[in-house]
C-alpha cells in the first residue's frame, strides 16, 4: 500500500513541474486544541499556459481548521497564490493533515474568446482541470494535562445581582469567558432539587485571525427557589500550552437567601368555602330566604312590595351594609333587600367569594348605593 501511495506521490510530482508548492506550519508538535499556523504557497512556474489554482485542506475528524488569510499575484501567466490557516488538532499522537489542490490550464486563444461576448453572451472559458497529489503534513499532537476543559489564555467574569430574594422570585447571575482560543461547549452550573435552573445557549462569538483565535462566551442564568440554598462552586481547568501551564477559573459559591411569602399578602385569611366542621345546615335557610325573596319579586309589583315593609326591617338592612364583616355577610344583605342598583357590587362579590379575584370589603361598600323605598 506504501509502494502504491508513493508512486502515486511520484507520478504527481513528476508531472506537476509546471507549479511549485511549499508549507509552512507554525508548530509541528503541538498540545491537543491547540492553534498552529499553516502557511501554504503555490506558484506557477510554466509561464507559457495561463493557469488558475484552486487549493483547500481536506475535511477529516482528527483537526478542525479555518482560511484567516489568501492573497494573489495575478500577473499574467505568472500566477501566485498565498494561503494561511489556523489549525486545531483534536487527537492525541501522529495526525497527517491532507491537502487538495487543482490546477487549471488554458492558454491566450481560449481567453480572448471566452471574453469576446457581451454582457449578456459570457463564454464559457476551455480549460483542462488537473487535481494534484500533494504530500500530506504529518503533526505529532501531545496530550493536555487530565481533566483540562479549555485550552488557550481566558479570563472569567461573573456578576450575581442579589443574595437576598422572595420565594419563586430569581436571581440572576452573568457570566463571561473571554480570552485566546478556541471555546469548547462548556456547561457551567449543574441542575439541583433546591433551586429552578433557567437558561439558554450561551452567546459564542470567535474571531479567527493569523495570530490565532479570540472567543467569547456569555451565560445568563435565572434561579428561582422556595427555600434558601447555596449556588456550587464551579470550577474550569484550562491549560495555557504557550507557558504549558495549567490554572483554574473560579465563580464561588453563592448563599442566597430566600424569603418565605407572608400569609397577609395573600388574597385573605378566610377559607372559602370553610373548612369542614361537620354538618351545617345553616345554609338551607339562608337558601330558602333567597328563593323567597327572588320569588316575590317576580309575583309582587316592586311599589307594594315597600309598602309592606316595616320601618323596623328597612332599618335592619340599611344597618347591615355597614355591619357586614365578610363579603359573604354582605352578600346575604344585598341580595336580601333586591336592589337593582346592587348588581355591580354583587358582581364584585361573587367573583372576591368564588372566583379568588382580590377585591376589598370596604371598597364593595363603597360603591353601595343607598336604597330608596
Amino acid at each position: 500500500m506504501k509502494f502504491i501511495i508513493s508512486m502515486l506521490l511520484f507520478m504527481t510530482l513528476s508531472f506537476a513541474d509546471d507549479i511549485s508548492y511549499s508549507f509552512d506550519v507554525s508548530n509541528k508538535t503541538p498540545y491537543q486544541n491547540e492553534a498552529i499556523l499553516l502557511d501554504a504557497n503555490i506558484s506557477q512556474e510554466d509561464h507559457s499556459r495561463v493557469m488558475f489554482f484552486k487549493f483547500n485542506l481536506k475535511a477529516s475528524k482528527d483537526y478542525s481548521f479555518y482560511q484567516v488569510d489568501f492573497k494573489e499575484s495575478d500577473e499574467y501567466h505568472d500566477l501566485k497564490h498565498q494561503y494561511k490557516y489556523l489549525i486545531y488538532p483534536k487527537k492525541v499522537g501522529k495526525i497527517a493533515v491532507e491537502f487538495e489542490l487543482t490546477k487549471s490550464l488554458t492558454d491566450d486563444e481560449k481567453v480572448a474568446y471566452a471574453i469576446s461576448g457581451d454582457r449578456d453572451n459570457i463564454k464559457d472559458l476551455v480549460k483542462k482541470d488537473i487535481d494534484v497529489l500533494l504530500e500530506p503534513l504529518e503533526l505529532s499532537v501531545k496530550p493536555l494535562p487530565k481533566g483540562t476543559e479549555l485550552v488557550g489564555d481566558f479570563k472569567l467574569s461573573y456578576e450575581l445581582d442579589k443574595t437576598s430574594t422572595d420565594a419563586y422570585d430569581p436571581v440572576h447571575l452573568k457570566v463571561l469567558l473571554k480570552g485566546k482560543g478556541d471555546i469548547p461547549t462548556l456547561s457551567l452550573l449543574p441542575k439541583s432539587k433546591l433551586y429552578h435552573l433557567f437558561t439558554q445557549e450561551p452567546k459564542i462569538k470567535r474571531l479567527h485571525h493569523v495570530k490565532g483565535t479570540s472567543s467569547s462566551a456569555e451565560w445568563d442564568y435565572a434561579i428561582s427557589a422556595k427555600e434558601s440554598f447555596v449556588l456550587p462552586k464551579v470550577t474550569i481547568k484550562a491549560f495555557n500550552p504557550l507557558s504549558k501551564k495549567s490554572y483554574e477559573l473560579v465563580i464561588p459559591s453563592q448563599a442566597i437567601e430566600v424569603k418565605p411569602v407572608a400569609v397577609e399578602s395573600l388574597v385573605d385569611g378566610e377559607d372559602s368555602p370553610p373548612k369542614a366542621k361537620g354538618d351545617d345546615w345553616s345554609w338551607l335557610g339562608w337558601l330558602f330566604s333567597y328563593v323567597a325573596v327572588f320569588v316575590a319579586g317576580f309575583l309582587t309589583p316592586r311599589d307594594i312590595v315597600k309598602r309592606r315593609w316595616s320601618k323596623k326591617n328597612l332599618l335592619v338592612v340599611k344597618d347591615g351594609v355597614a355591619d357586614a364583616k365578610t363579603h359573604k355577610e354582605l352578600l346575604k344583605v344585598l341580595l336580601a333587600r333586591n336592589d337593582i342598583n346592587d348588581k355591580e357590587a354583587i358582581r364584585l362579590l361573587e367573583e372576591s367569594l368564588y372566583r379568588g379575584k382580590k377585591v376589598s370589603l370596604a371598597k364593595i361598600k363603597a360603591i353601595v348605593k343607598p336604597t330608596d323605598f
